[in-house]
């Protein structure tokens, strides 16, 4: 089961020096940098004052000093020494804003360029929220990102061309605030673009300006998007369960409004959180959305973890059978958006309701759950660097587990395979007997095929998939949509170099701050202008 599901935790490690003052009054201040390691890069946090302090992202150390502090006014070295790290960090001091670096770990050298991070406010960051459109006709958004308590980045997606990254604070004056994002979301050198806030002589905000290194441009005439400000939050019965969402409507004034409504995949899934980024920007285009918490997850009520998916679906279907009743809202013209699990949720609803338009599938599996779990498995052992043996060992076992859930019966190659695997690191990518709330999900779904009700649906249906998902095969599920009755109605696409929530840049799918680009260039164009197609509001 997919159990490593995206979770950030902000675990910091700081080291302070001991009556170390710092010397050059050009550095005082605060510094972001990454240090790549070989797992995964980490987020290094210097602050320079009368302390010296460093963070880590990612690590788990904790320590109370760094020896062999040096400064001079051109550079800067300084030695961790823990149990499990011993390194020292060697910085040229370019000038007041940069200090280009590297830790000596063992024998190896890495880079750890640091960038000096502007003290702002909260209050400067009110004009920069929001949506934005430019010259190009391209739309971005702006939202705060919390990553340390010391400091006020901001998060942005630009809807063009794919790219997420976290902003950070570089300059300010009376005129003008200008953030700078890295080559990777949470990087911070080299410079990718920077987004700067132009204010008039009174302090109001005139204009955003984008100016893009790797793309060569600059555009100069950012302007923000009027709020969608009709948006109302629904509450929906099914059963003894109340399905909590936000219905939020385009800023058109009468006439019936086509709707998608946005249906969450697995896990702890509520409004908000990354994956109805998919279809945020639709109200801007004229399509009402609706996105809900799932059920047990944010203010809805009951249990996900005890739900199968046709109790999920019925979720789905009591939302349908609410909004299409709605005043403003196309009974006719309604359509389905989900992520991940909402693949098997989507079409138990969909079969056997004639309001549904349309389906997008966001990387959720045409497979049976039990092969699509086996493709995840050996995926996300592949991923990390597992033998052949290993891998094959898990799988069988995985296979015996399988043959247990539907009969009852504990063979002897099963106890053999489990007694096997109990003291392998591969335990911890399996169920073992002793977990009995795991046994209990897999009960729930290992038998589970959504192909009956693929097959009755006559409605078109596009799935999308990132060739480097980890959680499932792209190949074998499109195949797979090849054999459904009705398979004329169905198309694909795979994009290169995205994972499993269509972000490029991830090694294992899931979200590394340090690693994760954005998603593919034009994804948001190819989502709107295929849903602008099935709603009517574009001409084939």
């Amino acid at each position: 089961m997919n159990r490593f599901f995206f979770t950030l935790s902000l675990i910091f490690f700081s080291i302070q020096i001991s009556n170390a003052q710092w010397k050059n009054e050009n550095i005082e201040g605060k510094w972001i940098g990454t240090a790549d390691f070989e797992l995964y890069p980490d987020l290094v946090f210097v602050n320079i004052d009368s302390l010296i302090k460093v963070k880590l992202f990612y690590h788990q150390e904790e320590t109370n000093k760094v020896d062999n502090y040096k400064e001079t006014l051109d550079s800067l070295t300084f030695q961790i020494d823990t149990p499990s790290m011993a390194a020292t960090y060697k910085g040229e001091i370019l000038n007041d804003s940069t200090i280009m670096g590297y830790l000596e770990v063992g024998y190896k050298k890495i880079d750890c360029n640091l960038i000096r991070v502007t003290p702002i406010t909260i209050d400067d960051l009110g004009s920069l929220l929001g949506y934005f459109s430019f010259e190009d006709g391209r739309m971005i958004q702006i939202e705060p990102f919390y990553i340390d308590g010391t400091i006020h980045p901001l998060q942005i997606l630009d809807f063009n061309n794919g790219k997420k990254r976290i902003l950070y604070p570089t300059y300010k004056d009376n005129k003008q605030i200008t953030f700078s994002a890295g080559l990777k979301m949470a990087s911070s050198y080299p410079t990718d673009f920077t987004i700067t806030l132009f204010k008039n002589e009174n302090g109001e905000a005139v204009r955003l300006q984008y100016d893009s290194y790797t793309e060569g441009t600059s555009l100069k005439e950012g302007k923000r998007l009027q709020d969608l400000a009709d948006y109302k939050d629904i509450s929906i019965k099914n059963g003894d369960i109340q399905i909590e969402g936000t219905l939020t409507y385009p800023n058109i004034e009468g006439g019936k409004l086509p709707l998608v409504i946005f249906v969450p995949g697995a896990g702890e899934q509520f409004r908000g959180n990354i994956f109805d980024e998919y279809v945020r920007t639709l109200p801007y285009y004229g399509i009402a959305t609706f996105v809900y918490d799932k059920r047990g997850c944010g203010v809805s009520t009951g249990d996900r973890t005890t739900a199968n998916f046709n109790d999920l679906a019925g979720d789905l279907t009591a939302v349908i059978e609410k909004l299409r009743k709605t005043k403003r809202i196309d009974s006719k013209n309604i359509g389905l958006v989900g992520f991940d699990q909402a693949g098997y949720v989507m079409p138990i609803s969909a079969s056997n309701n004639e309001h549904i338009k349309f389906i997008l599938n966001i990387s959720g599996a045409l497979s049976k759950f039990a092969d699509q779990e086996k493709q995840a498995l050996e995926k996300r052992l592949k991923a990390d660097l597992y033998t052949e043996y290993d891998i094959k060992i898990t799988l069988d076992y995985q296979e015996l587990l399988m043959q247990y859930l539907e009969t009852g019966i504990k063979t002897p190659e099963l106890i053999a395979a489990h007694d096997k695997i109990i003291v392998t690191p591969m335990t911890e990518y399996v169920t073992t007997f002793d977990e009995e709330e795991y046994i209990a999900w897999w009960k729930r779904y290992f038998k589970f095929d959504a192909k009956p009700y693929w097959d009755k649906i006559k409605i078109p249906v596009y799935t999308l998939y990132g060739a480097n998902d980890n959680l499932l095969d792209p190949t074998l599920n499109l195949e797979r949509m090849k054999s459904f009755k009705n398979s004329k109605y169905f198309e694909g696409k795979v994009f290169p170099k995205a994972n499993h929530f269509l972000l490029t840049g991830g090694k294992r799918g899931d979200v590394q701050l340090t690693e994760v680009e954005g998603y593919p260039p034009f994804l948001f164009k190819t989502i709107n202008e295929w849903i602008g197609v099935q709603v009517g509001l574009i001409k084939k």
